[in-house]
């Protein structure tokens, strides 16, 4: 009977960790194509994305689960009566110019343009269209707090500066999983617009 229960709470881990590593995946992401890729480092050239966006205050972690409510409602049409918005990974956060101001998104899924999306009742969020560009990427795992982040940044600024390339964008923060995902099968990213 031990023996049992033992095997039973093994395959409900395995299924819960099973599913913290899927979810990501089965959403729709912003797409793009790989140019380069050096270890967890990329080159990578995104079609058009279409984001719903906010503007919060405080620190990284604090402004983003503020701007995530909002974003949530909207997209689940709590405060509209138009239809639902898919749920897309990942969330985008980027530092503003304003100390501690931050623009956290969502991108909308591709069947959208920005002439169609449902028109928000929350005045605060708004839609932003980011054209085409180069980006540099490095892929991480782990709690991403700002240790973590300031880490993976300066490594992916050192990397572009010995490889020749401009930034053109302050770091912008990618999270593809939910909070309550353990740190070693998170999937983060830090992203820089570029030039060649």
């Amino acid at each position: 009977m031990i023996k049992i229960s033992i095997i039973a709470v093994c395959f409900s881990l395995l299924f819960v960790m099973l599913a913290w590593f899927m979810l990501p995946r089965l959403l729709e992401q912003p797409k793009y194509k790989v140019l380069r890729k050096e270890n967890n480092l990329e080159i990578r050239f995104y079609d058009t994305i279409l984001t719903s966006s906010v503007k919060v205050s405080g620190n990284q972690y604090n402004a983003l689960r503020k701007g995530f409510r909002p974003l949530v409602r909207y997209i689940g049409a709590k405060e509209r009566d138009s239809e639902k918005i898919s749920m897309t990974a990942p969330v985008i956060q980027s530092i503003n110019d304003e100390s501690e101001q931050w623009t956290v998104s969502f991108a909308m899924p591709s069947k959208y343009n920005i002439d169609d999306l449902p028109k928000p009742e929350n005045n605060e969020i708004f839609f932003q269209e980011i054209q085409p560009s180069l980006a540099a990427v490095i892929k991480f795992s782990g709690k991403a707090d700002d240790s973590l982040l300031n880490q993976k940044t300066n490594t992916l600024k050192n990397w572009l500066e010995l490889n020749g390339y401009t930034e053109r964008s302050s770091p912008k923060f990618l999270f593809y999983n939910d909070p309550s995902t353990p740190g070693f099968l998170r999937r983060n990213e830090v992203m820089i617009i570029i030039d060649k």
